[in-house]
Parts: C-alpha cells; sequence; structure tokens
C-alpha cells in the first residue's frame, strides 16, 4: 500500500514529521504496563516506534468525512444517510438504543449537539430485481444491493475534532492492547517453563538417587520407575530442552528490555494492524448499485464509505461515520427495558 509505504519504508520514515501529541501518547502506553519505565530508554525507544504509527493513524482518521446531520429530515437531503438507513424511521431507532447518547447529554446538560461514531455492518447482496432491457421491462435482472446493519453508536464527543482525536487514542490504545497480549503471552511461557524446570530438577535428583529407600534396598522397582535407565535418560532431556527454551527468553534482567521491543514491533506493524479502506459505488435511492443499466440513474449518486478493519479472532470489517446528533432530535427510551438497559 502506497500510505503505508511512505509511512514506514526507507527515508520517507526518518523524515516522519514530529507531533506534539507523541509525548502523551506515549505516557498512555507507558501507563497499561508501568514496570516498562524500568526498561532502558523506555519513552526514547517508544516514542521512536509510536511516531510513524501515529502519523499513519492520523491519515486514517483524516480520510474519514465530515460529520452527516442525523435526523429524519437529513433522510430526504443527505444521500449518504438515505443509504445508511433504509427508512426515516430507522434513525430514531438507532439513535433511542444508544446509551452512549443518552450518557452523553444526560452529563453534559449545556450540550446541544453530540458528534458520534458510528458502526455498521456493511452488505453487498446479489439479486433479481426490476430493470428496463431495451424496450422491455424485465423483473429477472441480476443487480447488486447495497445494506447496512447492526448500527452501533458507543462513542461521543462535545465537537468533532475532539471526537477524532478521542478515535486516534483509541487506535493507539488498540496497537498497545495488541503488543501487550504477545507480551502476556511470552511471560506466561516463562512461567511456565521456570514451574516445569522445576517440577524436572525434582524428578532428576529422585531418579539420579536410583531409587534409595526400600525399593531399591529389596530390589523392588517396576519398569519406567526410579531405577529405570531409560526414564532416567527421558527426564535428563525433558530438562535440558526445558533449560535451552528457557535461555531463548533470554535472563530475567532483560525482561523488561524485551517486553518493551515487543511492544514497539506492535507499534512498528501499525500499517498491518490498523486498516481503514475506501468503498466507492452508485447507488440508486433504493440502494440499488447502478450498473449495466440497472438501478435508476437519474436519482443515484456516487458514494465513497469508509470501511474499518477491526482486530480480534477473527477479524470483522466495519463500516464507519461520523454522525450530528441534536439534542431534540434524540428520541427517548422506547420502554422500560430501555431504560433499565441504560442502568445496567
Amino acid at each position: 500500500m502506497g500510505l503505508i509505504g511512505r509511512l514506514f519504508g526507507g527515508k520517507d520514515k526518518d523524515r516522519t514529521p514530529h507531533d506534539p501529541r507523541l509525548r502523551q501518547m506515549v505516557e498512555r502506553v507507558v501507563a497499561m504496563h508501568s514496570r516498562l519505565r524500568l526498561a532502558p530508554r523506555c519513552e526514547a525507544r517508544l516514542a521512536a516506534a509510536m511516531a510513524p504509527a501515529l502519523s499513519h493513524i492520523g491519515e486514517l482518521v483524516a480520510s474519514v468525512p465530515r460529520a452527516h446531520q442525523a435526523s429524519t429530515a437529513a433522510w430526504s437531503t443527505d444521500p449518504y444517510v438515505r443509504a445508511y438507513f433504509a427508512a426515516p424511521d430507522d434513525i430514531n431507532h438507532v439513535l433511542a438504543r444508544s446509551r452512549a447518547l443518552h450518557d452523553f447529554f444526560d452529563a453534559n446538560p449545556g450540550a446541544s449537539t453530540a458528534y458520534a461514531v458510528m458502526g455498521m455492518t456493511m452488505n453487498e447482496r446479489n439479486t433479481l430485481g426490476v430493470a428496463r432491457v431495451g424496450e422491455q421491462t424485465r423483473s429477472d435482472v441480476p443487480q447488486t444491493t447495497l445494506g447496512f446493519s447492526d448500527h452501533l453508536i458507543r462513542l461521543c464527543g462535545v465537537d468533532e475534532d475532539g471526537l477524532r482525536e478521542e478515535v486516534t487514542q483509541r487506535m493507539i490504545d488498540q496497537i498497545a492492547i495488541e503488543g501487550l497480549a504477545k507480551v502476556a503471552a511470552d511471560t506466561s511461557l516463562r512461567e511456565d517453563l521456570e514451574q516445569e524446570r522445576a517440577l524436572l530438577a525434582t524428578r532428576l535428583r529422585l531418579l539420579e538417587r536410583q531409587g534409595a529407600g526400600l525399593r531399591g534396598m529389596v530390589g523392588a522397582d517396576e519398569p519406567g520407575g526410579a531405577g529405570d535407565p531409560g526414564e532416567l535418560a527421558r527426564v535428563r532431556a525433558e530438562a535440558e530442552e526445558n533449560e535451552r527454551r528457557l535461555q531463548a527468553l533470554g535472563p530475567r534482567s532483560e525482561v523488561l528490555s524485551r517486553q518493551l521491543d515487543t511492544l514497539c514491533s506492535a507499534f512498528g506493524n501499525a500499517g498491518e494492524l490498523l486498516q481503514v479502506s475506501s468503498l466507492t459505488r452508485r447507488i440508486d435511492r433504493m440502494n440499488v448499485v447502478v450498473q449495466h443499466g440497472v438501478g435508476d440513474e437519474a436519482e443515484s449518486h456516487s458514494l465513497e464509505f469508509r470501511v474499518a478493519r477491526v482486530p480480534g479472532n477473527p477479524p470483522q470489517q466495519r463500516a464507519l461515520a461520523i454522525l450530528k446528533v441534536a439534542r431534540a432530535d434524540l428520541p427517548h427510551a422506547a420502554n422500560l427495558l430501555d431504560n433499565a438497559d441504560r442502568l445496567l
């Protein structure tokens, strides 16, 4: 990808501009694992790894279009709002279900407007529809319909710039979480190996004593028991393998430095972890993709959607948009169950 190449490749990486937010972001990440401060040059090493990642994230966030007004009135005039919601009433349903929006306005009684990030599942379905073919109108013409579902609003802000900054911080957090998960896995492996080494060492000592005690004295060893040379060789081999794997992890004095390297490596892989792609489609008022004579071209618009790759197991693809929501347009909770959900 050109963007990732410019940010992470060769000389471009060296020319990554200094971001005044970098120090704050470093502190944010270090606070997640405060012992990393004991690693040599912790802040400097982390800043060097995070600078290109922060630049990458900045471009991703900037690529998301400006906010769309979320209201039933906007459904008739904004083709994006009409694309996101199948009907005007769907807007009210989505806004009413958002606990984040209700909580935001409750916490900010002076705010007349909220800005919010909305995530959606986007699907393209191939169906048969009505279209004019030559002089005939046919009902069996293949067509593609763009649909959005599972609308979720979980992040709100007072203004759009502040909201975008919060999104940037969430993306930084996501990379840090990915890196710290690897750190935790390595730490767990070390603990398991050290415990296994202690058990093997104890077993080895017993075997090397050749079953001293009553059983060894009267010659009552069983196959595979303490006096079995084959068992002794097997346990010695396991102990040596265990020691080799522990040595590969490095001495404990270097653990924090290696953990910091793992975290820095995650930020160096920001281009792979965090992706926001663009999808352009010309659709009509019914969300039918206009192509090859299918769809109402006269009432169509070429729209560009943003789709984010959400890390996870498995990763997900979610369309995203920024909405502007007026307090006056926020419906009340539909019923008592909605109110109860907000209190949980």
